[in-house]
């Protein structure tokens, strides 16, 4: 009788039945399987997470954009004309502009410091102060509304009505006087700017609707 010629099968599957090669066959290709779905998971987990956390980091992507694209060129008022949105040295005057407050033109970036106190652009909320319009035009750069009053007298009860329209901290708002304008309440976004001198719930939410965030570089969240 010739010699057994000697089995190259692995010591642990020697014995086993056909059967039983066949379904650890199929365990071990469910296995490269499920392996596939895990790491293809986890992939685009992390691309999930890096898409979201790019919606939040000013300089990201989502509404961010560096031209004019993201602009509402309807609504309920007519696009105004753009006065450029260049920088100029913090301090320095960069008028005139076309409409008093500005709604478009050159700006300061800055810091806080003891030249531009709230920085530019300024954290988003309300200031008890005017803020120069070379620190709102930036914050109306970066998406945010502006609503601006004209009381001497001192209107509490005008400061509560508009305060009511900002959803919450870190909300794309400034809040804040502006004397010596020819209205008593003025709504402005990047190019879009609404005047009027009773308080309009209705007309101000219609601004806010068409208008918020719709900047050449809008920025959700607090600045700085």
């Amino acid at each position: 009788m010739p010699d057994r010629i000697a089995s190259t099968r692995p010591e642990n599957r020697r014995g086993m039945s056909r059967g039983e090669r066949r379904a650890e066959r199929r365990g071990k290709s469910d296995a490269r399987k499920r392996r596939k779905r895990y790491i293809y998971t986890g992939i685009a987990g992390a691309i999930a997470l890096l898409f979201i956390g790019s919606l939040l980091v000013p300089g990201g992507s989502g509404r961010q954009t560096s031209d004019n694209n993201n602009l509402n060129t309807g609504g309920p008022l007519e696009i105004m004309d753009d006065q450029g949105r260049s920088h100029v040295t913090p301090g320095e005057p960069a008028g005139p502009f076309l409409t008093q407050p500005a709604a478009s033109g050159p700006h300061w970036i800055t810091n806080p410091s003891d030249i531009v106190p709230t920085g530019s652009p300024a954290r988003w909320g309300a200031y008890a102060a005017p803020l120069p319009d070379e620190v709102q035009i930036h914050n109306l750069e970066h998406g945010g509304i502006i609503l601006n009053y004209n009381c001497s007298e001192g209107c509490a009860e005008l400061v509560d009505q508009l305060q009511s329209l900002i959803p919450g901290q870190g909300a794309q708002f400034i809040l804040a006087p502006y004397p010596n304008m020819e209205s008593r309440i003025a709504i402005t976004s990047w190019r879009h700017q609404d005047k009027m001198d009773e308080f309009d719930a209705d007309r101000l939410n219609e601004f806010i609707d068409a208008y918020l965030d719709r900047a050449p570089e809008s920025v959700q969240g607090n600045l700085f």
